[in-house]
């Protein structure tokens, strides 16, 4: 069976990756098609890419962060027709740049299936245009791309009937969500097959301090590229993360800052109780983490969930992350401070992490989702699913 896989962007691409090596493992090939950030992220984990549509230029200028207006459900669902209209212009402009490209490679290597995120609607298209099934293959805790890809179907029925997709945008063949029950939001009603989420963000040399048991409870801070703009626009870190730092330092912790070595010389002074390395998988990290205090990224929340570790999140103002905050509080596994009155409040800030490094039902409650999820088929069983598509 070959399998051509593709995302939006590399952190949609990270919860597929798993899936890619059992599928490379059951003797299947896998190809994974986009821009040079995806294809660089695929080879990074050992698979093969194929560049389309030339650097992405285009498309990573409509996908990097801030670059278009996001809403919630509630807002999607009260779109009018001319807001969708717009926002189909728009998807038809980012496709226009390499879906000549995709369906020529789709042709050329003949996958029996296609396995996209659900926001790279060309691989559905292209999918459609082969006469072979699409899968869709969420992120984590998500309750907006439903919506859209209802809307796809609108949009873009005329588009994919010129790529040859006889009716139009076609529907997946199997809607593939990596989330436990207890974490999917209210109103998510499309038909799915839950499967386990497995953590894999990278790859790195493993320093020793990041092996050995550190002496004093470990908080690991994510910031997510959302926070990552924040820092290359300010120059400073987000208030809420900057508390956190402060408060480690109260309360005897010792702080992990992963973030990309240019940003190092806009941190100013830290307090001495904070390590500030270059981006690292946080994985690995998460063995002896007490506390990981993030953006609300459905990356972090699942790979924290996974090891157990109870979460603090601080999201911004995305409704996307939001609802992540929302669902993780939910749970009990963690406290959300979603308004920025709240993160802007040292001693908020300091309670909530106080209670998180002090309080066992938080902890519990996060290994029992962990429980939930390490219960759900894996990549392995999703493998002989998809075998049964064909």
């Amino acid at each position: 069976m070959r399998v051509l896989m593709t995302a939006l962007v590399p952190s949609h691409l990270m919860p597929m990756v798993p899936l890619s090596w059992a599928l490379r493992a059951a003797g299947h090939e896998v190809l994974v098609a986009g821009d040079t950030e995806l294809v660089r992220s695929a080879r990074a984990a050992g698979l093969d890419g194929a560049l389309i549509g030339g650097s992405g230029a285009t498309r990573q200028q409509q996908t990097r962060p801030g670059a278009v207006t996001m809403v919630g459900r509630g807002a999607l669902e009260q779109r009018a027709e001319s807001e969708w209209a717009a926002v189909g212009a728009r998807w038809r402009n980012r496709l226009g740049g390499y879906l000549d490209d995709f369906v020529a490679l789709g042709r050329a290597w003949q996958p029996d299936l296609v396995v996209t995120d659900p926001v790279e609607f060309g691989g559905l298209i292209v999918a459609g245009a082969l006469g072979v099934p699409g899968v869709v293959h969420r992120y984590g805790p998500d309750d907006i791309t439903g919506p859209l890809l209802h809307q796809a179907v609108v949009q873009l029925h005329d588009l994919a009937k010129e790529y040859g997709s006889a009716g139009g945008f076609p529907a997946p063949a199997l809607l593939v969500d990596p989330s436990p029950p207890s974490l999917l939001p209210e109103g998510e009603d499309d038909p799915t097959l839950l499967t386990r989420y497995i953590p894999y963000s990278g790859t790195a040399e493993l320093p020793a301090w990041a092996v050995e048991r550190p002496e004093r409870p470990r908080v690991l801070l994510c910031l997510g590229m959302w926070h990552g703009r924040h820092i290359a626009e300010t120059g400073t870190l987000p208030l809420g993360f900057r508390h956190v730092l402060d408060a480690c330092a109260e309360l005897g912790a010792e702080a992990v800052l992963p973030i990309d070595a240019e940003y190092h010389p806009l941190l100013g002074e830290v307090p001495d109780a904070v390590r500030v390395v270059d981006r690292f998988p946080i994985g690995p990290l998460l063995r002896h983490t007490a506390v990981t205090v993030h953006h609300g990224g459905s990356g972090t929340t699942m790979t924290s969930f996974v090891a157990g570790v109870p979460q603090l999140v601080l999201p911004g103002d995305k409704p996307f992350l939001r609802t992540t905050a929302r669902l993780v509080e939910r749970s009990g596994g963690g406290i959300s401070l979603a308004d920025e009155e709240q993160q802007h409040d040292p001693e908020l800030v300091r309670q909530a992490l106080a209670g998180l490094l002090g309080e066992e039902h938080h902890r519990k409650a996060a290994r029992a989702v962990g429980a939930e999820i390490a219960g759900l088929p894996g990549p392995t069983e999703l493998v002989r699913t998809l075998e049964g598509l064909i």
